[in-house]
């Protein structure tokens, strides 16, 4: 960049609000063009897992893309299950991708959380 190039400054706020509002084209966009610059907060898991019309897409993307970075909380878990719209598929995901494995890691009870996940997931 040179001297007269501004330079936009990508705060939590704005990545969170287009995890909410946006589709998966436009959190990659922004991964694309400032990635480095980014790091996929709780906020913006929260926010993802929130997204009433693109919210299944939009975690994918991002658990795809970054999820080292991503923690699954209770506060994410909360957002998938109000989500109204498309939360069974968000919660889906979620189990698919990192259900098993944190039950895995359950040392004491372990089994039993797997199960009981297997057993309420159905097909």
């Amino acid at each position: 960049m040179d001297a007269g190039t501004p330079t936009i400054t990508t705060t939590e706020e704005i990545v969170s609000t287009i995890a909410r509002h946006f589709d998966q084209n436009a959190i990659a966009l922004l991964l694309d063009h400032q990635g480095d610059q980014i790091t996929i907060t709780e906020k913006v898991v929260k926010a993802a897992a929130g997204n009433w019309r693109n919210g299944r897409e939009v975690m994918a993307l991002l658990l795809d893309r970054r999820g080292d970075q991503i923690t699954i909380t209770e506060e994410v878990v909360k957002a998938a299950a109000g989500n109204e719209r498309n939360g069974k598929e968000v919660m889906t995901l979620l189990l698919d991708r990192r259900g098993v494995k944190a039950a895995a890691g359950n040392k004491e009870k372990g089994k039993e959380v797997i199960t009981l996940l297997l057993d309420r997931r159905g097909d």
